[in-house]
């Protein structure tokens, strides 16, 4: 299943399913409804776990400069991270409401940033700010979160050559697009 945001492309070839989460119009399948949650891009249902995947492309030929300077104004400042945590928070509870985290949720994120030395960083830097927030609690059962990693378009296709990423031609719709392979 292929899904995608704006210009980049991800086929998940082994998806028992794959949505497009943060699905805003009430008329498309998968509608969220509910604006005032954070969603990750999308969700994807593996046989063994279950994919939040966020996407966000800094390194997008057509990015606008004051959008990259936003962009990377949030990252140095934390608020970035704060969102990709708030993302993955919202979207676990709005699934858990739906009864349907039954597997291991991993949270990866496509961040097309030209310097991989920001990667481990920013992914160390959204992790602690997931509960249990790197603490130890011995009460729990589960954990929320089994990893959580930001890869590059580079370093996601070398971990996972079975979903790879790629930008597509320009004279796409530029849409969330979900096609079924």
């Amino acid at each position: 299943m292929k899904l995608r945001e704006r210009d980049l492309e991800i086929d998940f070839t082994n998806a028992i399913d794959a949505l497009i989460f943060d699905q805003m119009k009430a008329t498309m399948p998968n509608y969220h409804g509910i604006g005032e949650m954070h969603r990750v891009d999308f969700v994807v249902e593996l046989a063994e776990a279950i994919l939040f995947v966020e996407v966000k492309d800094p390194g997008n030929p057509k990015a606008q400069a004051e959008g990259l300077e936003k962009f990377y104004g949030e990252l140095k400042d934390g608020t970035l991270g704060n969102t990709f945590a708030a993302k993955f928070i919202d979207t676990f509870l709005y699934r858990w409401a739906e009864d349907l985290l039954l597997k291991p949720v991993h949270y990866i994120s496509l961040v097309t940033f030209e310097d991989s030395e920001l990667l481990p960083n920013f992914s160390d830097e959204i992790a602690k700010k997931i509960p249990p927030m790197g603490k130890s609690m011995p009460r729990w059962k589960r954990q929320l979160v089994e990893n959580c990693q930001v890869f590059n378009i580079e370093l996601w296709n070398q971990s996972f050559p079975k979903w790879p990423a790629s930008r597509i031609q320009p004279g796409g719709s530029g849409r969330k697009v979900r096609e079924v392979a």
